[in-house]
Parts: structure tokens; sequence; C-alpha cells
């Protein structure tokens, strides 16, 4: 009888704890990078240019890191006006595709590739 009762008080405590975990599931699923950004860095053997949201052509020598937002894209540029794209243009969500342990860093290799190694 006594077993019953607990089995009764135990079982819908259980699902009131698998219920209560679930939200938890979701909310880990949130992009951890939202608000710093994604972090990258060049690491391609070449010195290239890059042209941020309408703004001037800057260089972007070998391991230099610039922080990429949500609301951001960057194309890759091979001359100095930014005219002759060397990269497709990559946005935010590209970068943090790659971005496999969630730190929120990403490296651009030699030919466009992207890594998180």
């Amino acid at each position: 009888m006594r077993t019953k009762q607990n089995i009764l008080i135990t079982l819908p405590a259980f699902f009131l704890f698998l219920f209560s975990i679930f939200p938890v599931c979701i909310a880990a699923d949130e992009d951890p990078c939202a608000g710093q950004g994604v972090t990258v860095r060049n690491l391609s053997l070449d010195d290239l240019w890059y042209m941020r949201e309408g703004s001037g052509c800057v260089m972007l020598k070998r391991n230099y890191s610039f922080v990429l937002q949500p609301e951001t894209s960057i194309g890759v540029f091979s001359d100095m006006l930014c005219t002759e794209q060397f990269c497709p243009l990559l946005r935010y969500g590209d970068y943090k595709s790659y971005d496999a342990d969630g730190n929120c860093r990403v490296k651009i290799l030699s030919g466009c590739a992207l890594s998180d190694r």
C-alpha cells in the first residue's frame, strides 16, 4: 500500500521535473555570440583588403582580427579600392556556422576557407 502511494507521488514529481528542464534545453539553442559578435582572424598567407558596411577599404593584414556583429557582413577584396571581390560576401551567419566549439572565434584561411581550428 505504501509503495503505491510513493509511486503516485513520485511519478508526477518526475514529470514536473522533466517539463521544468525542457525550457532550459530550448534556451541552450540561442546564439551565445549575438551580444559580443564573432571574432574573425585573418590567417591567410596574403594581405587582402576588406570593406565593412559601406565604409572605406581597410587592409586585412595577416593575424589582423575584427569583430563581426549579427547584422554585419563583410566583403574581402583583392584591390585597394574594394572593387574586385576576392571572397564571396560573407555574413555573420556564415562565420557563426563555422564556430564549432562555441567560443565565438573563427579564422579565415587561404583561399577564403573558414575554420574554427
